[in-house]
């Protein structure tokens, strides 16, 4: 009797460990080919979906935040600032990743932020609580940025102080460049910077 119990709880354990194993997502890394991921809810934009596809030839510039960083908002008028300078060459893309604590409310509160410390209308779309692109990279805080190339590669996953018309003036001249690495922070909603 006792062995049938032992085998009864070895097989629950092991059922139990099978059920809850999820396949393992290769997170890409610089080098590797971006997916044709669709990406939906696209918020201050005129297209509301697109796909990675959408934008070939340009440099995509993912930047990573959430309405928590002080530091993920302060850097926005800098992008929009290269936005406008290499316009129809790049797209920047500020990807909100999927969370409990983000609502459209603070995504709106955040474009109305941003409208009313400039005099020109801040046009970058902000695709609000994406899984379909942030589930290709391994990142544990925000800021983080990721570059794809025109050619649909990952160009760079850089340290935001890399963000220059300079550094991206040679991706976009298919330049093969090193730049210092993103350093992942930790991730804690709440606490302003991060």
């Amino acid at each position: 009797m006792k062995l049938k119990i032992c085998l009864m709880g070895l097989l629950c354990l092991f059922f139990q460990v099978n059920a809850q194993t999820k396949p393992t997502t290769k997170h890409l890394e610089i080098g590797d080919k971006m997916p044709d991921v669709q990406i939906t809810n696209i918020m201050n934009s005129k297209f509301k979906t697109a796909k990675i596809s959408d934008f070939k030839g340009k440099l995509i510039i993912l930047d990573f935040w959430n309405s928590f960083c002080a530091g993920c908002i302060a850097g926005f008028p800098k992008l929009d600032s290269l936005q406008r300078q290499f316009k129809g060459k790049i797209q920047v893309l500020l990807v909100n990743p999927e969370s409990d604590h983000e609502t459209e409310r603070s995504m709106k509160i955040v474009i109305d932020r941003m409208n009313t410390w400039s005099d020109l209308p801040f046009k970058l779309p902000i695709v609000f609580h994406d899984k379909a692109i942030s589930e290709n990279f391994s990142f544990h805080g925000v800021p983080f940025m990721v570059w794809i190339g025109p050619d649909g590669t990952i160009a760079a996953i850089p340290d935001k102080s890399e963000l220059t018309k300079e550094n991206i003036g040679q991706v976009l001249t298919g330049k093969k460049i090193t730049l210092k690495r993103s350093v992942d922070r930790i991730l804690s909603p709440g606490k302003g910077n991060l």
